[in-house]
């Protein structure tokens, strides 16, 4: 091989390494964007899927009638016949 071919091949794979660098770095610039709308949604997938969690907890815990009845009567202030209610002060 003579040297002006060893030469235009080094030449050659030098101006191949320079175009593929351009490549994965206007690859980078691309996927940038797209990473952090992927990190966004990934964060919003995990608080749904952590709120899907608790609801199905809560879901679970209310199904038993004793437990139904009880959250009833905090949230609505109910009493069953028979029940005495008492208030305390919230300074007690």
């Amino acid at each position: 091989m003579s040297d002006r071919f060893i030469k235009f091949i080094l030449i050659f794979q030098f101006i191949i390494v320079i175009y593929l660098g351009y490549l994965i770095i206007k690859e980078k610039r691309v996927n940038k964007p797209l990473k952090e709308e992927y990190r966004l949604y990934k964060n919003y997938v995990d608080r749904l899927e952590k709120e899907n969690k608790e609801l199905k907890r809560k879901l679970e815990y209310l199904s038993d009638p004793e437990n139904l009845k009880k959250e009833l009567k905090e949230k609505f202030n109910l009493v069953e016949p028979g029940e005495k209610v008492i208030i305390l002060p919230e300074n007690f």
